[in-house]
């Protein structure tokens, strides 16, 4: 397996690593900084707002492009990492609210307990979201190989008519982005570039003009007093972020090297997720690591960049608490695959 991870090209796995990156950084400024208050209208304007609202407009694309690169090499489902997904997502639920309990920051009770499970309904708004899309996978690639190019141009045009030209005005059918329509049409454009779109020249540069779109019409909306606009610039199911996404992966996609480091960090980054998003966890970043980071710094530079220092601390200590995660459960999965009905199970692909 290690020979394997040193030999596959890891551009991509550099990839999520950096995006993994972004949305911890996104979250950190939008929940810790509140800029994510613009939505409500009840945002307290801050030296370094403008800064802020630049760099959520470059930092926002991430999910899109965990989205596009699912896509474009396709999800081959498989029964086994189904598993192997609800135990990981299982461990980070119950494991770290226990040990807020144990450290005296969370009151233990059954209920609340037995409702750290319920990431199968809501909690990490990614994970039940996914696992839709992760299910309709094998639907998905043989309906859309079945497609040729018109077809599929004439579907991701309607599918954008539908609900994507609307992200300002309101919900629509996508859901502001944030539900499985967004990630099917995705999905779908994803598909189209894997099929007829093989390089995207200056793709980098294409990624920053429409990162500096997004940033006009965000700070525009914001400059005229309009701050709710301003907030439902960041939708993911806007039209600009979703091009934004394309051009981000086709920035990695045009380099090619290999690193086993780099290969081995990327199979951990989604922990770190579970970590940071986990409901305690969440809170206490925002509600006392930031909150006193916003007392003790003498101005807006140091704390942007005491929020960029934290980030990787909670990158670093993700990863480190996903290895060990992955030494306790990968015996435990070993186990149940050896079940005989497990594995029947498990053959359902």
């Amino acid at each position: 397996m290690k020979l394997e991870k040193v030999q596959r090209d890891s551009n991509i796995e550099l990839l999520r690593i950096v995006l993994m990156f972004m949305i911890i950084v996104h979250h950190l400024v939008t929940r810790g900084l509140k800029l994510r208050e613009l939505g409500s209208g009840t945002y307290t304007p801050m030296e370094s707002t403008t800064f802020q609202i630049l760099l959520n407009s470059f930092l926002i694309v991430a999910v899109n492009t965990y989205v596009f690169i699912s896509g474009y090499f396709e999800i081959k489902f498989k029964m086994k990492v189904l598993i192997s997904f609800l135990i990981q997502c299982t461990f980070y639920s119950i494991v770290l609210y226990l040990v807020f309990v144990w450290l005296g920051l969370a009151a233990f009770d059954w209920k609340t307990l037995a409702m750290t499970l319920y990431f199968l309904y809501k909690g990490w708004w990614f994970v039940p979201i996914y696992l839709t899309l992760y299910a309709l996978a094998p639907m998905l690639n043989k309906g859309l190989a079945g497609l040729n190019k018109k077809q599929l141009i004439c579907m991701i045009v309607v599918l954008l008519i539908l609900a994507h030209i609307k992200f300002v005005m309101g919900n629509f059918i996508s859901d502001r982005g944030f539900g499985i329509y967004n990630f099917i049409f995705i999905y779908i454009v994803a598909h189209y570039c894997r099929n007829y779109v093989k390089k995207v020249d200056y793709a980098w540069l294409w990624y920053i003009v429409c990162s500096l779109v997004v940033f006009a019409l965000a700070y525009g909306t914001y400059y005229i007093g309009k701050p709710k606009i301003t907030w439902a610039v960041y939708n993911y199911n806007n039209p600009v972020l979703i091009l934004s996404a394309v051009f981000l992966f086709f920035t990695f996609k045009n380099l090619s090297f290999k690193s086993g480091l780099i290969n081995s960090v990327a199979g951990l980054v989604f922990g770190t997720y579970l970590f940071h998003e986990q409901r305690n966890v969440c809170l206490y970043l925002r509600d006392n690591v930031v909150a006193y980071l916003r007392t003790v710094m003498p101005n807006d530079t140091t704390l942007l960049l005491s929020i960029f220092g934290l980030a990787i601390v909670v990158f670093i200590v993700g990863i480190s608490i996903e290895k060990i995660r992955q030494y306790i459960c990968n015996p435990i999965l070993e186990y149940l695959y050896r079940i005989k009905w497990v594995q029947k199970i498990s053959d359902l692909n």
